[in-house]
């Protein structure tokens, strides 16, 4: 609870927050407009509405992993503001990224969405709930488990480095 405090009161945390807000406008336009490429590319028509039930699949798919690597970027470097790193720290990073991506996956849009489902709550509040939870879930595993800080030594041999 003390944690949660301290985002909405701390004007740094708050700052961070508010760059994850935009991060995740910028991520929603950019899935967006993959997913509406890929299905314009491969309807027989070229138009949004004109891909079948397998083409909005596959677009929604090669749009999610185009999403997740563009979030992934602008999260380490707007959101969380993480400073080098080796090339073996970064896959680790973005792994770890990808498996937090598949957890919010699999356990909210997928897992959460159905159990909501059967509690008669609509489609519109469902995903909003949905929407909510993965947001939460996400920057809780960005922060204190993905891009958390690194010991107290290792932060100031990086800003020795900047120097």
């Amino acid at each position: 609870m003390q944690k949660v405090k301290s985002i909405l009161t701390d004007p740094k945390e708050r700052r961070e927050l508010i760059r994850y807000i935009v991060a995740g406008v910028l991520t929603t336009i950019v899935s967006i407009i993959v997913s509406y490429g890929c299905y314009m590319l491969f309807s027989a028509d070229h138009t949004i509405n004109g891909a079948d039930t397998q083409q909005v699949m596959i677009g929604n798919v090669i749009s999610w992993i185009v999403a997740v690597i563009f979030a992934f970027w602008i999260n380490r470097g707007m959101v969380f503001q993480v400073q080098g790193g080796t090339k073996q720290s970064k896959w680790k990073e973005f792994i770890s990224f990808c498996g937090a991506r598949l957890i919010s996956l699999g356990l909210f849009e997928v897992g959460f969405a159905a159990l909501i489902k059967l509690f008669g709550i609509t489609n519109v509040f469902n995903r909003l709930i949905v929407l909510v939870l993965v947001t939460i879930f996400n920057y809780v595993a960005s922060k204190y488990w993905i891009f958390k800080p690194k010991d107290a030594a290792a932060q100031q041999e990086t800003g020795a480095q900047e120097e």
